[in-house]
């Protein structure tokens, strides 16, 4: 590299003659909704925290000795992301809260993909999401179309994130102080060894290693040293249960006979008791710790392979876990948890700086900070416990595609037949409550899709740490609860209020088109789900619904009944089924009567308003989303998209066509049932047409 790096701001990037050019061995743009929202999230926690926010680095080489153009050799997502970026600022004017946008005097080229050529240029011009989306869908279903489409899809999300209240920064803070360092490579590189050399250097210390060194050196004794480390490794690999990561002697001693007792958030009960029980059929003895942590530390690799493999095998090789949040996110609520203040950020950026303030504080005595050390560790084992058995994963065929995952609450336990240790999978909860569980909690994952700021996974762990093991009945009810505060929140209702006031507040909120809250949506498909299941072990929402809270209710299952037996005469794609919903990464807001319609009519004055919205995911809208609502209807599998889309579907149908009179209708719906849903008022006393 150069000795000479230049760090620059969003504006000196834009601002600067130069071109950019991405050589056509590097792949084309590939990021998607969650590399983006997250790159954005962390801007926001630095703008809110007052700190400049690096990006990393922008590796270049000068291209055939020209002066002002670059070629891109690392860092073109990062790059392609401001540029779509840039693109989107000019759009959304009631951002800039007075702040110039810098000239655009940048280009960015693609080499050899004339397909981007034009969606860059019309970028570069200030082309609207509208004319991005006309152009490629003038290209039809061609090669060239397919190709541009990450572009729009990335456009329209940064587009979506800005338009969301209360997510976007300053833009003074982000033109000035988001930077990234450009480092440009000596001409005489090779750039054959260069591209050798970062594909097989070693993996850089992260900070979680970090941290796992500094809390092994806060002990005295090795035995301690060694239990710190072990509990690290056992916790870190989130794709598996954590049983699965350790020894048999490990499972013995920290989960029970059983394999799924809950560990006690005591050191000394960790490493000098033990109230696991005879682990071992007619055998009251209790392997020392001493030799069960000797045995796993001494073991070489493929030795501790083949301990933990009648364990980590599971029943159908094709079947995969996945965690909803990395090490470092949960590490984050671990340390909240530990330190039981909800100041304690949830940002893993913020890892070492919030375990220096809190875990290894140096106005700590030696032992005092040995305690904590230990402390904090015996929480993160069983914060990591209640994580496995009471927090969603996705389970996945390994061939399916990632929005096709399940949600699923299993707990991992031990059986013994013929004297063998093996071990099963089974629903966490046995008493009905199983399946709501797993979707209000898929709810708050598909809303909350980030890897940090998982607010509600917060809310949910901290619930169970502080009661250890709790039924299915209660866990619900608390799911509920959450829930239910959540959606007052969003909708920015308050207590005291009347009918007129909350009415038109949950209007002001909803009716916002692509800047309406993506939880409402998913809140919403929630309750339709609860209320239209044909097949339930627990009752509905509708249970705790009162007055004309019961009666929409019930004119909602009427509606569907109607609606959907009607669709039993459309074609296998269009038919409504509930039974078949899901809660998908459906993270774009879809006008079903379109904004801009490609059959050149006028769209509605209240195009905006809820009665016409409904969540899909980026690829489907940038598709579709010009069609009018009955090409539509015929394009979508309708039974597999959300359910407030479905209803759509059903009412456009049945009256032979979507306009102004069936949105209002909808609209006002949907507002006085999220009123009743909130606790902040009853239905006018005449329902609300369906």
């Amino acid at each position: 590299m150069t000795s000479n790096p230049m760090v620059l701001s969003i504006t000196d990037l834009f601002e600067e003659a130069c071109t950019y050019r991405v050589p056509i061995y590097q792949r084309a743009y590939a990021w998607e909704s969650g590399e983006i929202e997250t790159l954005l999230d962390d801007i926001r926690s630095a703008a809110n925290r007052g700190t400049p926010y690096y990006l990393g680095s922008l590796v270049v080489a000068r291209h055939n000795d020209e002066q002002n153009t670059y070629e891109v050799i690392d860092g073109q997502q990062r790059l392609t992301t401001l540029y779509l970026l840039m693109a989107v600022l000019r759009h959304i004017p009631d951002n800039y809260e007075g702040a110039a946008l810098p000239k655009w005097n940048m280009r960015l080229q693609y080499e050899c993909r004339d397909e981007y050529e034009q969606v860059l240029k019309q970028c570069w011009h200030g082309a609207s999401l509208e004319q991005l989306t006309s152009t490629i869908a003038q290209a039809g279903s061609s090669v060239q179309a397919k190709m541009c489409r990450p572009l729009l899809d990335g456009y329209r999300i940064i587009y979506q994130y800005m338009k969301t209240p209360d997510k976007w920064v300053n833009t003074s803070y982000l033109l000035g102080n988001v930077k990234l360092v450009r480092d440009e490579l000596p001409s005489e590189t090779d750039f054959n060894r260069y591209f050798e050399i970062m594909n097989t250097r070693g993996v850089q210390l992260r900070p979680e290693d970090i941290v796992k060194a500094r809390l092994m050196s806060a002990v005295h004794s090795q035995t301690d040293r060694e239990a710190i480390g072990r509990i690290w490794d056992i916790c870190s690999d989130m794709d598996h249960y954590m049983q699965a990561c350790a020894t048999t002697g490990e499972r013995d001693r920290w989960f029970g006979k059983d394999w799924s007792s809950c560990p006690p958030d005591d050191w000394s009960q960790l490493i000098d008791g033990c109230d696991c029980g005879d682990v071992i059929a007619g055998s009251n003895d209790i392997r020392a710790f001493n030799d069960v942590l000797g045995e796993a530390c001494l073991m070489n690799h493929s030795q501790r392979i083949q301990e933990t493999q009648p364990t980590t095998q599971v029943e159908d090789e094709g079947e995969s876990y996945r965690s909803i949040i990395s090490f470092p996110g949960f590490l984050m609520h671990v340390l909240r948890i530990h330190c039981d203040d909800e100041s304690v950020p949830l940002d893993d950026a913020e890892l070492l700086n919030a375990f220096d303030k809190t875990v290894f504080n140096t106005s700590q005595e030696e032992d005092m900070a040995a305690r904590n050390t230990k402390q904090f560790t015996a929480t993160l084992l069983r914060c990591r416990f209640l994580f496995d058995n009471y927090i969603i994963k996705s389970h996945s065929d390994s061939g399916a595609p990632l929005d096709a995952a399940e949600w699923t609450l299993r707990r991992y336990a031990s059986s013994a037949t013929r004297g063998k240790r093996t071990h099963y999978f089974a629903n966490m909860f046995a008493d009905g409550c199983q399946r709501e569980v797993v979707m209000i909690q898929s709810m708050f994952q598909v809303t909350e899709t980030g890897n940090n700021h998982k607010n509600a996974l917060y809310s949910i762990l901290q619930w169970v740490w502080k009661r250890g093991h709790i039924g299915g009945r209660d866990f619900l009810q608390e799911l509920r609860r959450q829930s239910q505060r959540r959606l007052k929140k969003t909708l920015n209702l308050e207590s005291g209020q009347t009918e007129g006031d909350w009415q038109s507040r949950i209007c002001a909120v909803v009716n916002r088109g692509v800047g309406t809250e993506h939880f409402i949506f998913n809140y919403l498909d929630y309750v339709l789900w609860s209320l239209l299941s044909p097949e339930r072990d627990t009752p509905s929402i509708s249970a705790v619904m009162t007055g004309e809270g019961q009666l929409i209710a019930e004119r909602v299952r009427e509606a569907w009944k109607e609606y959907a037996a009607a669709s039993e005469n459309y074609g296998e794609a269009q038919r409504l089924d509930c039974s078949r919903f899901r809660f998908r990464y459906r993270n774009s807001v879809e006008h079903f009567f379109p904004q801009h319609p490609l059959s050149g009519e006028k769209a509605p004055a209240d195009v905006d308003s809820f009665g016409n919205l409904c969540l899909m995911t980026v690829r489907e809208n940038s598709r579709r989303n010009n069609l009018d609502p009955m090409e539509k209807i015929r394009h979508f599998n309708v039974g597999q998209q959300s359910l407030k889309f479905q209803f759509m579907v059903g009412k456009a149908v049945g009256e032979g066509g979507w306009s102004r009179a069936q949105i209002e209708e909808q609209t006002t719906l949907w507002v006085r049932l999220l009123g009743v849903l909130a606790g902040d008022g009853d239905a006018a006393s005449d329902g609300a047409a369906v």
